[in-house]
């Protein structure tokens, strides 16, 4: 069950990230591909399931957020990414949505090096 949950998590993280990318592309090259219905909703779908399967193994492991800050620490880089990507796709003033779109893949891989590490610091340290 386990292995399961973790490959559906990083499956998961993989796409989120993939089709992050590709939107930011798209974004930056005014392509219309963004105005398509199925990549206005593919992202909140796969969010959606990464973010599920990831409280699932949590919860699976018997992880408690006081017990494990690292997994606190991923949490709030999430709500960051979040609010970091909404902000790239949302601001119409094109220099901004360069910075926003490249934080929101700063934190991303902050993310990811906590999730690696099992440390609050990530890449950080």
């Amino acid at each position: 069950m386990y292995l399961a949950l973790k490959h559906l998590h990083l499956t998961f993280v993989a796409l989120s990230l993939l089709i992050f990318v590709v939107r930011g592309l798209w974004l930056f090259m005014h392509s219309t591909m963004l105005d398509k219905k199925l990549f206005k909703i593919a992202p909140h779908i796969i969010n959606t399931i990464m973010l599920v399967s990831g409280i699932i193994l949590a919860v699976h492991l018997g992880m408690k957020l006081g017990e494990h800050t690292w997994l606190m620490a991923k949490i709030i880089g999430l709500i960051v990414f979040i609010i970091l990507g909404v902000g790239a796709f949302k601001v119409r003033h094109p220099l901004a949505q360069k910075i926003l779109w490249v934080d929101a893949l700063v934190v991303f891989a902050y993310i990811v090096s906590v999730a690696i590490t099992k440390s609050p610091m990530g890449f950080l340290n």
